[in-house]
């Protein structure tokens, strides 16, 4: 239809420039206390064990079990294509029950669903994963997303051995589903292991959030996505949140407006020194940037909150209502009162906190501090995105001047973890901005209101059934999530399309002629 050609279209125009995946800043703890009870209960939770290092042989030929959700279909039919989606960096069952566009349309391709579970994550544990025993870095050599790849090519390989019989000795057709970190793998397992995927639906994955790419990927535009975010609702919300962040270092220069800031704010604990003032910036930050991933048009505890204490449907919204005053900035204790109700939206979801913590990150004065657990490797090892380094000027966006810092990665990544970081490597695994070529069936999308949609492709290879979505108005893979009434008509157009490329490549692979050797002709 002319509107939703119009969806794919309109990326080149609106997007500005993707765990986590991821990825989404989210601490793992608090998504994985968020599990519903959705779609397991329908699934087989089977293991297959699998090599430590797929890539080299080791003395000890170390393994590890694996873990991953086998949904048949409902009508007990044998199936005729396999639907896998590719776990992120949290346990499987998140994803099981939060994946609606795998479980709405299985029944009608026919389709088998996979939940595969990321080693090191959830109950995968890796044998290497030991408590650390002297006061060098715990390091996790076998976590890395290309040994998560080959996990997920071995199961596939596992699954279409156990379905074939005297009538099936062909492989189904499996198509990739991912989001965030998934949206990242699901694409790369496309193009790293094309004969296991027939395509992929890659969603929010910021593929082009790395170094060494030409032009460099900006990374405060990630940050400025978040205040158009605020802006689509007021621009008093913007402006409010700007203005708040002069006010935050006045105040924080003295003892008393450090014990102002902890009342205002209402802290667990007092303010003392700077870095716990730098931290109060953090925790503005890290609200709105979660606000804007979880800004869905319904109920929602995928990001925070519970099952039975979910984010209210477009928490962003409400969040800006408390800052839609211009005359807040005059007085401090009124801003940072609103402000406090406004993050309160996404750290008191639930509705039975007290007063707020402050995170504990890594700066300058503390280089080496742990953060977001086995994740920060995943990143100081492959450069996988996370926020919180991701810079910001105070005048494009909404928050203040703090540049991209990469000597403090570096110098972090070491202490931390005793690496020197590669971040130029998936550039170069993949090629950057070539990354395109030589490749085919993906639908890359991305919502407006997210973050992530700053590194997101935006670009379309139609000829290569490469395909490119902007979804206006959408939250954090909106698209794979359980369809709504209120969801708006750009994330229903995008998700006919995404069904409608799926249809094509399961038809085209089904035409397409297996190779045939020489000596299969004596």
């Amino acid at each position: 239809s002319k509107s939703k050609m119009a969806v794919v279209a309109c990326v080149a125009a609106i997007l500005l420039v993707n765990s986590v995946g991821h990825v989404p800043r989210v601490p793992t703890e608090r998504r994985e206390s968020l599990l519903t009870k959705i779609g397991t209960g329908q699934c087989q939770e089977l293991w297959l064990e699998q090599p430590t290092d797929h890539f080299s042989f080791s003395d000890n030929n170390e393994t590890f079990m694996e873990r991953y959700f086998y949904c048949p279909l409902k009508s007990g039919k044998q199936p005729k294509v396999i639907f896998f989606y590719c776990g992120n960096e949290a346990s499987v069952e998140l994803y099981v029950n939060a994946t609606g566009l795998m479980w709405e349309n299985a029944e009608s391709f026919d389709a088998l669903m996979i939940f595969a579970e990321h080693r090191a994550y959830g109950k995968s544990m890796l044998p290497s994963m030991k408590v650390q025993e002297d006061d060098k870095p715990l390091q996790h050599p076998y976590l890395s997303h290309e040994l998560a790849l080959a996990d997920y090519a071995r199961v596939l390989q596992h699954v279409q051995t156990s379905l074939k019989n005297e009538k099936t000795t062909l492989d189904l057709p499996a198509v990739a589903f991912g989001g965030s970190y998934g949206g990242k793998l699901a694409a790369w397992m496309r193009m790293k292991y094309p004969a296991a995927v027939v395509g992929s639906i890659s969603a929010s994955a910021p593929l082009l959030a790395f170094l060494g790419e030409t032009p460099t990927w900006d990374s405060s535009s990630y940050y400025r996505v978040i205040t158009k975010t605020a802006e689509f609702y007021s621009s008093s919300c913007a402006s409010n949140i700007r203005s708040a962040f002069p006010l935050l270092a006045d105040q924080g220069g003295s003892a008393e407006g450090r014990a102002n800031l902890a009342k205002w704010f209402s802290l667990c604990e007092p303010l003392e020194n700077e870095y716990q003032v730098s931290m109060l910036r953090f925790f503005l930050r890290d609200a709105f940037d979660s606000l804007a991933m979880g800004n869905y048009p319904f109920a929602s505890s995928y990001i925070a909150g519970s099952y039975e204490h979910p984010l209210p449907p477009y928490p962003f919204k409400i969040a800006c209502s408390y800052l839609s005053n211009m005359s807040l900035a005059k007085s401090p204790e009124n801003l940072f009162k609103s402000l406090r109700n406004a993050v309160a939206i996404l750290y008191n979801a639930t509705a039975d906190s007290k007063c707020f913590d402050l995170p504990a990150y890594p700066t300058s004065s503390d280089p080496g501090r742990p953060m977001d657990g086995i994740w920060d490797w995943q990143w100081c090892t492959e450069g996988m995105p996370d926020s919180y380094w991701f810079g910001t000027s105070g005048t494009t966006d909404m928050f203040w001047d703090n540049p991209y810092n990469r000597s403090l990665i570096d110098t972090h990544c070491q202490l931390a973890w005793g690496v020197t970081t590669r971040p130029t490597w998936i550039a170069a695994e993949y090629g950057g901005r070539s990354l395109l070529q030589g490749h085919s069936n993906i639908v890359f999308s991305s919502g407006s209101f997210d973050g992530w949609s700053s590194g997101g492709v935006a670009t379309n290879v139609s000829a290569s059934n490469i395909h490119s979505i902007l979804i206006p108005q959408g939250g954090h893979h909106l698209d794979l999530m359980f369809s709504h009434p209120d969801d708006p008509k750009a994330v229903k157009e995008a998700r006919e399309f995404e069904l409608a490329q799926v249809s094509s490549w399961i038809q085209s692979y089904t035409q397409l002629p297996h190779a045939q050797s020489w000596g299969d002709k004596l």
